[in-house]
């Protein structure tokens, strides 16, 4: 698991953690206003609606607690994937990305072609939770190993924290810059304001993300979840072209 990662894996355009960043905020927000509060992106929302479940007896936080256990095992699942095709001299990207497309379509036709989704206990909306969880557990594992050097696309309350260090950081930076005028401040500058803005584009993509599934649910309904499955599937097509122009 610690080995090096091929150079091939690390060359990303910023726009790919943009958009799965995009994709987690609009899930999440489809499966919060669809699945009665549940959190499958900021799995941290679910382990807090569960407590308050908890309290109050509800019987949601059975399908708070499946769809955190699902995020756990897909996280397992996804690791050892990425373990096995390397492996074997494969390029792990393109196969994760189709992987975490495979489970956003589950999620998509339980939700879609299950039936109205009239209560938290609701099966075919349980298990289509349970999908999607699973599809941003594998995400944020997709980010973890095979994106070095980049800020997780589906919490943001650590992009959040490390937005306010490098927004400091790229002013002092510029101080320096703007005082010393040599080659090292000018390249110190160059690299905090390259990380301000990876940073930057990601808690942008997952706000746009959010504000966008929030617009397509109340104009669509569930009928606009496809279009998550569309941007991974076309991530995992280009990343496939890549891998084999390589």
């Amino acid at each position: 698991m610690t080995e090096a990662v091929p150079a091939r894996e690390l060359s990303l355009p910023p726009l790919v953690p943009a958009l799965l960043s995009f994709v987690a905020g609009y899930v999440d927000i489809f499966t919060f206003l669809a699945l009665f509060g549940l959190f499958v992106a900021n799995v941290t929302g679910s382990f807090v609606t569960a407590g308050a479940e908890l309290v109050t007896h509800d019987v949601g936080i059975a399908g708070k607690v499946i769809a955190v256990l699902a995020f756990l095992l897909a996280t397992a699942l996804a690791a050892g994937l990425i373990d096995l095709i390397r492996q074997r001299g494969g390029a792990p990207l393109p196969w994760m990305l189709v992987f975490e497309t495979a489970l956003l379509t589950a999620f998509t036709v339980f939700v879609l072609f299950g039936g109205p989704i009239k209560g938290v206990g609701d099966w075919h909306g349980v298990v289509g939770g349970l999908f999607a969880a699973m599809a941003m557990g594998t995400q944020s594992v997709i980010v973890r190993l095979l994106m070095r050097g980049i800020p997780q696309t589906n919490v943001m309350t650590g992009n959040m924290t490390q937005l306010g260090i490098e927004t400091t950081a790229l002013l002092m930076a510029w101080r320096r810059a703007r005082q010393l005028d040599d080659a090292e401040s000018q390249k110190e500058f160059a690299a905090t304001r390259s990380r301000l803005l990876v940073v930057l584009s990601i808690a942008v993509g997952f706000i746009f993300g959010a504000v966008c599934g929030a617009l397509s649910y109340a104009a669509a309904g569930l009928a606009g979840t496809p279009l998550a499955v569309v941007i991974v599937a076309g991530l995992a097509i280009w990343a496939l072209r890549r891998e084999r122009a390589a």
